[in-house]
Parts: structure tokens; sequence; C-alpha cells
């Protein structure tokens, strides 16, 4: 008898990272750890730009379209190369609108600077390790040295109470997603797909809600979590 999982398979696709030995798997993950802190820096620099003020609810929208677009393409053309390089291609796009919505968090009076801290320490952390990586040691360590940064910038800022809790907050949350997605996203990208990894850091924000589907589904057709019907109960007690 096979028990299935609890959750789902990964999505893979042939080729993918995982199925490489473990010292081009690691240059995988170096490459894409310190193209994304790049991708965060260029959106810093945008934000220096003058940016056009659409409201929050436009910025959010657009930010929306953009990725829920990427997804369908993903979704069209999973496991070809047009894919990837689609994919790549169209990061550019994505780092401006994402500098929209983070221009309207700053002009509201939230501090944005933070998001830059976390993956800092991903990067040092990864670039210290030697051949020992671990996700799990990357996010401990991650997470308390800029958690440390963020409180004494923010003390030094003198942040209010509720913008330092935003702060610590939203670094928490972006470290989390960010190192949970890197791990994931290496059984669906090959070794050359090094910048689409990157867009796929920030559009799979909607995996959240396609993978909880995928849960529920999975459930439904292994009948895991669901009860046992009244005529096998009945059956049960003759």
């Amino acid at each position: 008898m096979i028990v299935p999982n609890f959750i789902p398979d990964p999505l893979e696709v042939p080729g993918n990272v995982t199925e490489q030995p473990y010292t081009l798997r690691l240059k995988f993950i170096r490459s894409v750890t310190w193209l994304y802190l790049v991708s965060i820096c260029l959106l810093g620099l945008l934000m220096t730009l003058p940016m056009p003020r659409i409201g929050p609810w436009m910025a959010a929208a657009g930010l929306a379209s953009v990725l829920i677009a990427l997804e369908v393409w993903r979704i069209i053309a999973r496991g070809k190369d047009i894919e990837g390089t689609v994919s790549a291609a169209m990061l550019p796009v994505v780092l401006v609108a994402v500098a929209l919505v983070l221009s309207e968090f700053r002009a509201a009076g939230w501090p944005v600077w933070q998001l830059l801290v976390g993956p800092t320490c991903a990067v040092i952390y990864t670039a210290l390790c030697g051949r020992d990586y671990s996700f799990l040691g990357n996010f401990a360590l991650s997470l308390i040295a800029s958690a440390v940064v963020v409180a004494g910038v923010g003390d030094a800022m003198h942040l209010t109470i509720a913008q330092a809790a935003f702060a610590q907050a939203t670094n928490l949350a972006l470290l989390s997603y960010f190192l949970y997605d890197l791990a994931s996203l290496l059984s669906r990208r090959r070794m050359s797909e090094q910048l689409a990894a990157v867009t796929d850091l920030y559009r799979d924000v909607l995996n959240f809600f396609g993978y909880f589907i995928r849960v529920v589904k999975h459930w439904q057709r292994h009948r895991i979590w669901s009860l046992p019907s009244q005529e096998w109960k009945w059956k049960g007690k003759g």
C-alpha cells in the first residue's frame, strides 16, 4: 500500500538544478543570490529617479497585472527554453512595477530600506559558508544579523514603534520568502536560467495562492483529511 504525501510533489522540469552535482547546485544558488541582491539595489536606484505618483491601488494593480501575465506565460511555456528567455527579459519591467509600489509606500511614510538588509546578510552567509551551505542555517543567521541591523538603523532614524515593527516584519517576511522560494525553484530552473530564477523570486508571490489550490486538489484526489462515508461506517459496525 502506497501512502500519498500530505502535500503534492514539487513541480519539476527536465534537466533542473537538483539533478546536477552539488558543486553546480551551489554555484547556481550563489549566482541567483547575488543577482537578487543586485536587483534590489537597482530598485533603490530606480526610486531615486522621479517616479510618477499614481496612487497605491493603481501601483499595486499594475504590479499584479505584470506578475499574473508572467505566471500565465510560465504555465503555457513551462519547460521550454523560450519561457526562461522571456522571463529573464521581463525582469526590468517587473523591477519598474515594484519600484512604483515601493515609492508609494515610502511616500506614505513607511520605511522600505530594510528590504535590502536581509538579502545582503544572505549574500554574506553564502559567500562565507564555503561548501557547507544550508538554507536553514542561512535563514537563522541572516535573520539574527538583519534584525539587529534593522533595529539599529531604525533607532538611529528615530522610527516610530509602528514603523519599526513594520520594518522588522517586512524584513522577516522577505527573508523567509526569498530563501524558501530559492530552495523551491531549484527543481523548476536549469543552470542557464539564473536571470529567469530572479524573475521567479518576484513572480512567485502569486504561487502561494496557486499552491493552496494544488494542496486542496491533492487532498481531494487522495482523500486525505476526508471523513469516512456513512456506508463504510455501517459496514464496520456490522
